[in-house]
């Protein structure tokens, strides 16, 4: 496997708390192990959120209408969020979206 490196520099607050975790729990070998892995949970997170998966819909249609991405592109991209979503989920995230920009955009008077 392959590896990129990666600077990060954090609060010292957190550095110790994270290195207290470390040494009460002996979960993980080292400092790098648990950052990889809160990485992965957070993105495990993020990738199951409607909002999120709004965003990426919004993005893609974008480009769609832009014509910066192949239309099999566009369709790949389309099936995969479809087959994480609940449509009414979506379908929410997407109108609260909309009201949000309507209101930044006309004041909430809109």
């Amino acid at each position: 496997m392959n590896y990129a490196s990666v600077s990060v520099r954090f609060p010292v607050d957190l550095d110790t708390e994270i290195e207290r975790f470390l040494d009460e729990t002996g979960i993980y070998t080292n400092k790098s192990e648990f950052i990889k892995e809160a990485c992965r949970a957070h993105l495990r997170k993020l990738n199951n959120d409607t909002a999120i998966a709004a965003l990426r819909l919004e993005q893609l249609l974008a480009q769609a209408e832009q014509r910066r991405a192949p239309d099999s592109e566009i369709n790949a991209g389309l099936a995969a969020l479809g087959g994480n979503v609940d449509a009414d989920d979506l379908e929410r995230a997407v109108e609260e979206a909309r009201e949000e920009t309507s209101e930044q955009v006309y004041g909430s008077d809109a």
